[in-house]
């Protein structure tokens, strides 16, 4: 995937709890209950729907995922 930039954890960690950077589980409910960042919000990355995004354009979305893509 081009053009999208990487986050390290601590990154990530710096800016949890930020009201413009949010965080999106894409794990299944399994593996999303046994390894979730603080505050991530579980989605299914194939059925995301706008009502699940925040409304703020500028906003940092940070998704993550155990899977190779």
């Amino acid at each position: 995937m081009e053009n999208i930039p990487e986050l390290t954890v601590a990154q990530v960690a710096a800016r949890l709890g930020e009201p413009d950077f949010h965080v999106f589980d894409n794990n299944g409910a399994g593996r999303s209950k046994r390894s979730h960042v603080p505050g991530a919000k579980n989605l299914n990355a194939h059925f995301i729907e706008a009502s699940d995004l925040p409304a703020d354009k500028d906003a940092t979305l940070v998704y993550y995922c155990s899977g190779p893509g």
